[in-house]
């Protein structure tokens, strides 16, 4: 019992130092640590998010504006849940090597909506930035993206083709070196479907010399890390 207090009256000293850090000595990184505390600790996800929103809004500060768009992206944030909203604030966090703020940035640039069209180039060149700070998942997206848009039907539930509608959607000139490059990039950095994909390239010969034994490595690849994972998934809750 007594060590329960004496951790419920740590966390308590602790939101009152992030609180007169924040709004006494007006310190952005204090108020993201704030933001955290009433996120993660207190569980008050609306105080988290005003908090967030105030600290971009204010001084800029990269963590803050990369939480800020991530309740925009969830829907979360009121009348500024769109992605057009989402720009500035992740912006500030790519600009900062955020790697995750460069990839939403592209993701939104990406999608266009009916006020604003899809911007390939500035998609492109964000997902790259997101790739070179070594995000895996924006590697493996850049990948897809220079497979192109090949497909032009999907099968309906009733069976039905339809004609996909990519009119609101960015879209890169077909580049298979490009996008063998990226995937392999992709899987070093441990993006499972990546190597899979990878394998299948040199499988099939799809737009890279056909090479069976590298489909095997990449094959292998993409079956140990998903061992791994699920591996690290079994083991999670294990304390010994």
């Amino acid at each position: 019992m007594q060590e329960q207090a004496e951790r419920a009256e740590y966390v308590k000293n602790i939101g009152i130092e992030y609180r007169f850090g924040c709004y006494e000595e007006k310190r952005p990184e204090s108020c993201q640590l704030l933001g955290e505390y009433m996120e993660a600790l207190q569980q008050n996800f609306s105080a988290a998010l005003a908090i967030f929103k105030k600290n971009c809004d204010e001084f800029s500060y990269p963590k803050s504006c990369f939480k800020y768009g991530m309740y925009m992206l969830a829907g979360k944030a009121g009348d500024d849940a769109n992605l057009s909203k989402m720009i500035r604030p992740m912006k500030i966090a790519c600009d900062a090597n955020i790697p995750q703020g460069c990839r939403y940035l592209s993701l939104v640039h990406w999608n266009g909506e009916k006020d604003r069209k899809a911007d390939s180039e500035k998609a492109e060149r964000y997902m790259r930035r997101a790739c070179e700070l070594e995000d895996g998942e924006a590697c493996w997206l850049l990948s897809t993206w220079y497979m192109g848009n090949k497909e032009k039907f999907k099968t309906t539930a009733s069976g039905e083709a339809k004609e996909l509608d990519r009119s609101e959607l960015g879209q890169l000139s077909r580049d298979m070196e490009k996008s063998l490059q990226y995937a392999i990039r992709a899987c070093d950095l441990d993006i499972p479907q990546s190597c899979a994909n990878v394998s299948r390239m040199f499988k099939l010969g799809d737009g890279v010399p056909k090479d069976l034994d590298q489909a095997k490595k990449y094959a292998d690849r993409a079956k140990e890390i998903m061992d791994t994972m699920r591996s690290n998934d079994t083991s999670a809750g294990f304390t010994g």
